[in-house]
């Protein structure tokens, strides 16, 4: 068997991680959940999710891969031996969301390479909506290819491949750059955005708590969902990950820098999104509520036309705001990306690295080219929906049974104490077999109950079926696929 590759330093592999959980979601949809749920009210509802489940979680999966010296199908297998198939779906799952996400960096490098001229102009949606995306009429109007959303996601595929190429070593060099320039880079707008005219107005409604919010059922759930999804949790990277550990690097308070890297990005976005919305509110000489728009409008529609309105350096600030868009995307794809990797290196430890992750790149380019549509805007839409909110959150309660009452005694537990300076104690079993498992739970059945109710957002049942639900039910059928095809090497991967 060949030795396991491993990341050349802790705080590299940190930096790995940080870099996976740390993407566009941080950018747009922190800050206006905590603007929708009582601002500071909402962040301190965040921290408290942190460290009852993101933390507790994230130590799960870091110490599972660790100890195992395995990605998530074998790291699993080694507790029971059917619970390989779980791990295969993880990963699935998570090739699934890099099919679609790899289309939205696509959108990035379209707008990194316009930034250096502002190419958009005065027309913002026009260009965001016409002539990048090409957007149909509706999801039953696919039309053809979007030619700049085809071209940006060839060129993004060859900067994914490029980072994984060589596995851990490639990664390593990498990260060291795509996962600090956010920090820089965020830094620089945020002393741009709060000395603008205005900015304070709109930093208020993102910071000013409202603490009648607290009593509100949805703020919790909100915070909670946030940490569950932006810190790459339930999709086998961060146990792939973990497995590039030497056994004795120490576990829990790499998760806690992990967990503190992924908020700051989120915060200091919020900084940066609200300073200058609230510049451009008073520039158009409208309220900052009516200038706020999430979701991917705000990056790629209102973001733009507020560049347009800075008073100076508009390029510049472009190019670094696109460009840090562009190392947030590209490290959680590289992550998904590897972590599917990694499972097959188990599995084929003789083939060659870079012919596992090319192969693997090709397969993403075919399956992401639904989304190069004049429909992938809604095809995107859906296949997160359904994904993101079934897929995930039955994955992340299906690990947690599985490591909280499936597996017999506390080994994973001492195994983590034994590397760490901070000791787990009951306060960690009581997270990931009660509070982690009931919450998700309670998630699942609230977003069911949605569905039925009202269809998501009005698309057509054969939409939601065919891009939403089908996947869901063939993940597991495909985890089993894979398992199989990969069988006759489960040698390379006995101990």
């Amino acid at each position: 068997m060949l030795q396991r590759q491993h990341w050349p330093s802790r705080w590299v592999f940190i930096l790995a991680a940080i870099g996976s959980a740390a993407g566009l979601g941080n950018l747009w949809r922190f800050p206006f959940l905590a603007y929708e749920h009582g601002g500071a009210a909402f962040i301190l509802v965040l921290v408290l999710a942190n460290i009852v489940i993101g933390i507790p979680l994230l130590i799960l999966e870091i110490g599972l891969g660790q100890m195992m010296q395995r990605a998530a199908p074998d790291a699993m297998g080694k507790i029971r031996k059917g619970f390989r198939y779980l791990g295969w779906l993880a990963i699935t799952l998570g090739m699934m969301v890099l099919f679609y996400y790899m289309a939205v960096m696509s959108w990035s490098v379209n707008y990194f390479a316009s930034a250096f001229t502002l190419a958009w102009g005065d027309d913002t949606v026009n260009f965001f909506l016409g002539d990048i995306l090409n957007l149909s009429g509706g999801v039953n109007d696919i039309g053809g290819i979007s030619w700049p959303v085809l071209s940006g996601l060839l060129f993004a595929w060859a900067l994914v491949y490029f980072s994984v190429w060589k596995g851990v070593q490639s990664v390593s060099k990498v990260v060291v750059w795509t996962a600090t320039l956010p920090f820089v880079i965020l830094a620089i707008l945020i002393v741009r955005a709060l000395t603008l005219e205005g900015a304070g107005e709109g930093v208020s409604l993102f910071l000013v708590p409202n603490w009648s919010s607290l009593a509100n059922p949805d703020l919790w759930i909100a915070a909670f969902s946030q940490v569950f999804f932006s810190l790459s949790l339930a999709f086998g990277i961060m146990i792939a990950y973990g497995s590039f550990n030497p056994k004795q690097t120490e576990i829990t308070m790499s998760a806690v820098w992990v967990a503190v890297g992924n908020f700051l990005v989120s915060f200091m976005s919020g900084l940066v999104v609200f300073g200058t919305l609230g510049y451009m509110a008073t520039q158009q000489g409208v309220p900052v509520t009516e200038a706020v728009t999430g979701g991917p409008a705000l990056v790629f529609m209102i973001f733009p036309l507020a560049i347009s309105l800075l008073p100076a350096f508009n390029a510049l600030i472009a190019v670094l705001f696109f460009g840090m868009l562009l190392t947030l995307a590209i490290d959680s794809a590289f992550s998904l990306l590897e972590a599917f990797s990694a499972a097959f290196r188990d599995r084929y430890a003789a083939a060659p690295t870079k012919k596992i992750a090319l192969l693997i790149s090709l397969v993403g380019i075919a399956g992401g080219l639904l989304f190069t549509t004049h429909a992938g805007l809604y095809f995107l839409d859906i296949a997160d929906h359904f994904i993101v909110n079934y897929g995930l959150v039955i994955m992340g309660i299906l690990e947690t049974v599985i490591v909280g009452w499936a597996w017999k005694g506390n080994k994973l537990l001492e195994f983590v104490n034994k590397t760490s300076t901070v000791k787990l104690g009951v306060s960690w079993n009581i997270a990931i077999k009660y509070i982690t498992p009931i919450f998700l739970t309670i998630l699942l059945i609230i977003n069911l109950k949605n569905e039925f109710v009202t269809p998501y957002e009005g698309y057509p049942i054969w939409a939601l079926v065919y891009i939403g639900a089908l996947p869901i039910i063939l993940s597991p059928f495909i985890a089993v696929l894979l398992d199989r095809l990969t069988t006759r090497k489960q040698a390379a991967v006995e101990e």
